[in-house]
């Protein structure tokens, strides 16, 4: 289940207040907040100056958001500082029993806040120079009660990040139009102003695109979709990527890599074979009329220097305990079927 993290209001307050004010540590007997805690009011503000364990990892956050808003332009540092505060309004519902601010935590409410803290220090961190360029996130949360006694954590929590990179040469606009775009889809659960339409109460929603390649041609992306349905044994994910050309402003298609009229039945023999030879005693054989049909998606298709990358979801060829299994068919096996100039698209 995914929660948020803590950060201490004053944190917020320094937001409101003055667009790059950061929080400032003081020294206190027992920890080492971001904030004084001798002024400490709220009950988070209390629960992070109660154990230096909290305080630790909310030093840890409150250098990692002042890292994310930095060398941002005015409109994304303007964004980021929004969806903090929506954040820092969200952090004490998702660890509730209803879906209201609690006036103190028990101890699994006071163990999800601390697991979260690393997860929204993970979030801030994709807000980072790479391959040139400088990203940031768009994030919404959301948080609806949970009813039904029989699930212990009472709320539905809600996610969506999406990237957006601060420039406004055309390369960028055309690629931020396209996550927009992208985000009436994959962030369906949200409107565009972040009000959160998606109603149902019994299971968490965690949908996070994020950029995890960039060459001089393409910036490559996944989509990682978790959900957990309330008094589920466990959850259930999936993984897809996005490829983005930027040269050509667009999506990379199927026609950017392989040519002819054979190259899905090749490429599902191939897979198939692969999969036998990963899994023990091979998958599933009612899943076999599907894996040309998976394998022809190219939102299945990551790129390595050994080979393409083709990713199938959990339950779809096998068990869940295998996860969501991954073969990589060599390029010199494909190399019939390859388009020209292939390697600028997807490998330098």
């Amino acid at each position: 289940m995914r929660h948020g993290s803590a950060m201490a209001f004053v944190s917020a307050l320094a937001l409101g207040l003055a667009g790059l004010m950061l929080p400032v540590s003081f020294a206190a007997p027992a920890s080492a907040a971001s904030f004084d805690c001798s002024k400490a009011t709220t009950p988070l503000e209390k629960q992070i100056c109660a154990s230096p364990e909290f305080s630790r990892e909310d030093e840890v956050l409150s250098r990692a958001y002042a890292t994310a808003i930095g060398g941002l332009s005015e409109a994304a540092r303007t964004r980021v500082q929004k969806d903090q505060r929506a954040w820092l309004d969200y952090v004490p519902l998702s660890c509730s029993t209803d879906a209201r601010p609690p006036q103190s935590f028990t101890a699994d409410q006071a163990a999800c806040l601390l697991s979260a803290f690393t997860t929204r220090v993970t979030d801030l961190e994709q807000s980072r120079m790479l391959g040139g360029w400088r990203f940031y996130t768009s994030e919404h949360w959301g948080v609806l009660d949970d009813p039904d006694p029989e699930w212990w954590g009472g709320v539905a929590t809600k996610h969506y990040s999406s990237p957006r990179i601060d420039d406004t040469v055309p390369e960028a606009e055309a690629f931020n139009a396209m996550m927009a775009e992208k985000d009436k889809e994959l962030g369906k659960m949200f409107a565009e102003d972040g009000t959160l339409t998606d109603t149902e109460v019994t299971s968490d929603t965690d949908v996070t695109v994020k950029v995890t390649t960039v060459t001089s041609d393409r910036i490559g992306l996944t989509i990682t979709s978790y959900w957990m349905g309330h008094g589920a044994a466990h959850g259930n994910y999936a993984i897809n990527y996005l490829h983005y050309l930027v040269g050509e402003n667009r999506e990379l298609d199927a026609a950017d890599l392989f040519v002819g009229d054979d190259w899905q039945q090749v490429l599902a023999d191939k897979a198939l074979a692969a999969l036998d030879m990963a899994i023990p005693d091979g998958i599933w054989e009612d899943a076999r009329k599907d894996v040309p049909g998976f394998v022809a998606d190219v939102t299945r298709w990551d790129f390595s220097d050994l080979g393409l990358v083709l990713q199938f979801q959990p339950y779809e060829v096998t068990a869940y305990a295998y996860g969501a299994p991954t073969v990589t068919i060599p390029w010199s096996e494909l190399a019939d079927y390859l388009a020209e100039g292939y390697e600028a698209r997807v490998l330098y």
